[in-house]
């Protein structure tokens, strides 16, 4: 926690111009802070405080490190609060083969595959889930009615990747393997047929119609049974969300705020005293 600051009142000042030179958001956010308790009893009316009355000034955006980024084995997380944004993203480095009397990828064809991965997995993931902070750190106290949004990227790398990619080019039209993430290995397994959405539900709407880029991408970044948030597919009989048919980790296109329990774990262990919270997703 930063070094308490204490303003000594000058003549024509007010509490709004007070919460102005501090960067606060308001004066109530200033005279309310239980550090001015005192000040409070000394000074009821707020429009009436006197050159030498000392204030405590709670942390404020203005006052404390906005930026924080941490590289995990799976994923990097940053946080810039300036822009209320938390970002992930994950270094894929790809493997490309080739099924019997397939072409061979060109150049073209993996960009092509990379790029409709990226945009699947943003179109899916970025901007779902509204985060909040609370606790005692300065930063909780400063962004305390902030709300983040969380957006996830994929970056193609040739070496040095968060997770190995192996995309299989299978024929047009043919039945697609089963794509798969192996949580402990880092690596993923796709094909070429995972371009095309897939009706699941068997309704026929679009909206409802699973990308599986983004299925895979969900236990990428921790809906696993083998990761510390400790829940994977929800398809399989006998999952507590068995009958939660429109999620993304089961056959569906819809995201859970349990599917942010590992990013909130990581969060949670990246700035001291400060709790993260999942409010809303949408």
């Amino acid at each position: 926690m930063a070094k308490q600051v204490v303003h000594t009142v000058k003549k024509g000042e007010t509490l709004g111009k007070i919460a102005k030179k501090y960067g606060a958001k308001d004066w109530k956010y200033i005279y309310s802070d239980p550090a001015n308790a005192k000040f409070r009893k000394t000074r009821p009316d707020p429009n009436a405080i006197e050159p030498r009355d000392k204030i405590v000034i709670p942390p404020t955006k203005a006052m404390v490190q906005g930026k924080y980024a941490k590289d995990m084995p799976r994923m990097s997380i940053s946080i810039d609060a300036d822009k209320e944004l938390v970002f992930v993203q994950q270094k894929w480095a790809y493997t490309w083969v080739e099924k019997p009397g397939v072409s061979k990828w060109t150049s073209k064809e993996k960009k092509d595959f990379h790029n409709a991965a990226d945009k699947a997995i943003w179109a899916r993931w970025s901007g779902k889930f509204k985060l909040t902070v609370s606790g005692a750190s300065d930063f909780a106290r400063a962004y305390k009615d902030t709300v983040f949004k969380v957006n996830f990227d994929i970056k193609y790398v040739s070496s040095g990747g968060h997770w190995t990619v192996t995309v299989t080019k299978v024929p047009k039209g043919s039945k697609s393997p089963t794509s798969s993430v192996d949580w402990n290995g880092q690596k993923i397994k796709l094909d070429s047929e995972d371009t095309k959405l897939k009706d699941l539900q068997g309704t026929g709407k679009k909206d409802d119609k699973q990308s599986p880029f983004a299925h895979e991408f969900g236990h990428a970044v921790g809906n696993s049974k083998h990761g510390p948030a400790a829940h994977g597919d929800e398809y399989k009989a006998g999952h507590a969300n068995f009958a939660d048919k429109e999620s993304m980790m089961n056959i569906g296109n819809t995201l859970k705020k349990r599917h942010a329990d590992h990013l909130i774990l990581e969060l949670n262990k990246m700035i001291k005293d400060t709790t993260w919270t999942v409010k809303s997703v949408g």
